[in-house]
């Protein structure tokens, strides 16, 4: 078992709302981190993340989904993450998690069904949380989840 010394320590990434994509039937809203701003997340991770969540849209559409969800484009030190939620009713967030190298096209694969997400993205997944219970688990149009979106800062 690792020791304490052994664990990276925590060092705040920058983190941002990125926009709206369409996923089939519903819409997703797309955040980013960056764990090294020396080396910026480039347009075209960005673009192919955009085009596999609006290609999981056949896999969503045969849940009781609510027709809104998040995701989260995560640019990490080993990898290139990315995470696709979308509500149910009750609450419940689904998730499919992809994978990518770092020095190579981005070629996202699934990841290891056992992962959730790291510290970082947990930021995002607990504002996304808070945005859902205050909005749409309190009787407001999807709508107004929607436009809750992640401010500009870091994680």
């Amino acid at each position: 078992m690792k020791q304490a010394a052994d664990i990276s320590a925590y060092q705040p990434r920058a983190a941002w709302f990125d926009g709206l994509v369409e996923c089939g039937p519903a819409t997703v809203k797309l955040s980013v981190i960056e764990a090294d701003p020396a080396k910026p997340i480039a347009t075209v991770p960005i673009e192919r993340a955009r085009a596999l969540i609006e290609t999981t849209g056949e896999k969503l559409a045969q849940t009781r989904h609510l027709g809104a969800g998040f995701a989260i484009l995560h640019q990490g030190q080993e990898g290139l993450w990315l995470l696709l939620h979308w509500w149910l009713e009750g609450g419940i967030a689904t998730q499919i998690i992809w994978r990518s190298d770092l020095d190579a096209e981005p070629k996202f694969l699934p990841a290891d069904p056992l992962l959730t997400a790291c510290v970082w993205e947990l930021g995002i997944i607990d504002f996304e949380r808070r945005a859902w219970m205050e909005t749409a688990m309190s009787g407001k149009p999807i709508a107004d989840y929607l436009t809750r979106t992640m401010p500009r800062g870091t994680v």
